[in-house]
């Protein structure tokens, strides 16, 4: 039997329907926030996860611009955003996941992780959002992160008490020196001692001074929590300004300082004064680890994944494996505080980072220093 042309259209409007009902049992049932917007910026879909997410009625948004569920800045931002991207295609969002914020109807700013796709419909565009609300998860590392900050803070106490017993052993011996060529200058000024005499008294007494003054420095900087100022740090430039600095010492010493950077610049959020104190004293005891050379100190930048790595290696004999270089007052170095490489744990680990020692056969070690290139977790 032939099929009319109403009973064509009639399945065709039933199949329209079937498939629109299926996509509405989809968004009704989905467990995270669908919203679809066109190119305005006005709110067409806003289904029930929504609803339940933000506050608000479908009908209480739809028709109106989807700005009303951004906090600052995203509100301000995103018209230029829209604007920028139709005029040049460059996305920010759509095609990726972000962690941004959204604002409920109640003000309450929250944490959201968002994706967005695009589809045009003739010459019109239109942008559909999925949006999951990760307040909890934000909440478990808000936790986590303060509970590895009680848990440093035990430690560092715990090592403050160690600090305390060592103080007296450490103070003690430039203390006694500092009295005894006191009393000798006092004895030689009265005998009428020639300037030589007195000047180099006067110099082992400054020498004395210089290293308590190293020892309380140190001691101050491990017992203070490292609050740190971020910025985009520029590696490249931080490791070739500390490579400078350092080179004139090394080649009196006829050692070789290689810096090995890839081709592309690397940057990473971090206290640039801070991570240059690590960086620097990794060096300076490469230096001091080759003593004369020939030898060589190679300085090394890699991004793998989400970190940057650094790499300070030497060509010097290496260290014992029974010596925890990042222990208190651990030291291989005549005059050392045994305080420098614990510091730079310290300032590694604040910047949510870890830094490890590695001997290399027959000679030589090299430090490695892991960072996270978004900065430390909040």
């Amino acid at each position: 039997m032939p099929i009319s042309k109403s009973t064509s259209v009639s399945d065709a409007i039933l199949a329209l329907g079937l498939q629109e009902a299926r996509w509405q049992a989809v968004l009704d049932s989905a467990q995270d926030a669908i919203i679809s917007i066109d190119q305005r910026g006005t709110v067409t879909l806003f289904n029930h996860a929504a609803e339940g997410m933000f506050g608000y009625r479908a009908e209480e948004v739809l028709g109106c611009n989807l700005v009303m569920l951004m906090p600052a800045p995203y509100r301000d931002e995103h018209p230029e955003y829209v604007a920028h991207y139709e005029q040049t295609g460059a996305a920010r969002a759509i095609g990726r996941i972000r962690d941004v914020h959204a604002v409920r109807k109640s003000g309450e700013v929250f944490p959201i992780e968002l994706s967005v796709s695009e589809a045009r419909y003739g010459k019109e565009r239109i942008y559909t959002a999925i949006l999951r609300d990760v307040s909890e998860r934000a909440r478990s590392q808000a936790q986590i992160h303060e509970l590895q900050q009680l848990s440093r803070q035990r430690e560092r106490l715990a090592d403050i008490g160690a600090i305390t017993a060592q103080v007296v052993h450490d103070l003690g011996n430039p203390l006694a020196a500092i009295s005894m060529q006191a009393q000798l200058l006092v004895r030689r000024l009265r005998k009428g001692a020639a300037a030589s005499e007195l000047l180099s008294t006067g110099q082992q007494v400054l020498g004395a001074i210089h290293r308590l003054d190293a020892i309380i420095q140190e001691l101050t900087s491990f017992a203070r929590e490292q609050r740190l100022e971020l910025a985009n740090v520029d590696i490249s430039v931080l490791l070739r300004s500390l490579r400078d600095l350092w080179l004139p010492l090394a080649r009196s010493r006829e050692i070789e300082i290689v810096l090995e950077l890839p081709g592309a610049g690397i940057s990473l959020r971090a206290d640039e004064h801070k991570l240059s104190r690590v960086v620097e004293n990794l060096v300076k005891n490469a230096i001091e680890a080759v003593d004369r050379g020939p030898g060589c100190v190679t300085i090394h930048a890699i991004p793998i994944r989400e970190n940057v790595r650094i790499a300070i290696a030497d060509s010097g004999p290496g260290m014992s494996p029974d010596i925890d270089v990042f222990g208190l007052f651990e030291t291989t170095k005549p005059g050392g505080t045994g305080l420098g490489l614990a510091i730079a744990k310290q300032i590694v680990v604040a910047h949510g980072g870890s830094i490890q020692c590695e001997s290399r056969a027959p000679h030589g070690t090299v430090f490695y220093v892991d960072l996270p290139a978004h900065g430390p977790p909040v």
